[in-house]
């Protein structure tokens, strides 16, 4: 299973440095050949794959709950251990777009029928979904639970507005 993830995040690296925009615009339909073809032999499942130039990677989605940003901890408080996808990149890239934590995705329904969300945690670029920015919860304002958005197979989001963190959710099966 090791070289399949291997793989995956090679061809991921590859497709994003030949054609980040129309990847991005044409969704899973513009993924090369080799990695659609990687991309049979995984398990069924829900995954994340990293597609930037310093988030290339894959992860599937055994979690309840994932944090994504520069700085993500294996564990918050004693014996909490959470999944986390850290974004590594030169110190000069680190502090332009990612914040230490910058948002999470949950999962939530059954074992059988997963739904997952996102929210973006306060960050100081935004996070976006298909192009968009999700809204910020606020001490005094909305909460998390109403600025989480649904995450459906397909979806693009991206940690700060250049896309340069810009991640794919898909479900295999």
């Amino acid at each position: 299973m090791d070289d399949i993830f291997s793989a995956i995040c090679r061809e991921a690296l590859e497709s994003r440095q030949r054609d980040v925009s129309s990847f991005a615009d044409a969704g899973l339909r513009s993924i090369s050949d080799r990695l659609e073809r990687r991309i049979l032999h995984l398990a069924d499942g829900h995954y994340i794959l990293g597609l930037g130039p310093y988030n290339a990677g894959l992860v599937r989605m055994d979690y309840e709950e994932l944090l994504l940003g520069r700085e993500v901890p294996e564990f918050i408080g004693v014996g909490m251990p959470v999944g986390g996808f850290r974004v590594s990149a030169p110190e000069a890239f680190l502090t332009v777009e990612v914040s230490r934590i910058h948002a999470k995705i949950t999962r939530r329904g059954t074992e059988s029928e997963p739904t997952y969300r996102i929210v973006d945690l306060r960050s100081t670029c935004g996070t976006f979904v298909n192009g968009d920015e999700l809204p910020k919860p606020d001490l005094e304002g909305p909460t998390e639970e109403e600025c989480a958005r649904d995450l459906r197979s397909g979806d693009f989001f991206s940690l700060g507005p250049s896309a340069v963190n810009l991640f794919l959710f898909f479900q295999k099966g």
